[in-house]
């Protein structure tokens, strides 16, 4: 009837960062800090938002990017990352800085 609201609206979409990083107008940079420690849902989402800058919302759609991301991903290795994640990434190995240099950075 008149008074059906339709759940799937935007009005009922919690733009989270993902969301906000496909629906900006310019380049974005995202953080996903400790990949490792979510759990294999999101990384199973991680992996469309990755591949074709999109996400897939059930009976909602697909929202793609409107300009191309940069996503930057931490993890400390608490975890092993799936395999299809981890093509999808360049990795870059950063040593723990000894004293004299954390000091500097301080």
């Amino acid at each position: 009837g008149e008074h059906e609201i339709d759940i799937y609206d935007d009005r009922f979409l919690i733009a989270r960062p993902l969301l906000q990083v496909l629906k900006a107008p310019q380049q974005r940079v995202l953080l996903v800090d400790e990949i490792d420690r979510s759990d294999h849902e999101f990384e199973a989402l991680l992996l469309e938002f990755l591949s074709d800058f999109q996400i897939s919302i059930p009976e909602r759609g697909t929202i793609r990017a409107e300009a191309q991301p940069i996503v930057v991903l931490t993890s400390n290795r608490t975890r092993e990352l799936a395999e299809a994640l981890r093509r999808r990434c360049v990795y870059h190995w950063i040593v723990y800085p000894d004293a004299e240099r954390e000091a500097a950075i301080i």
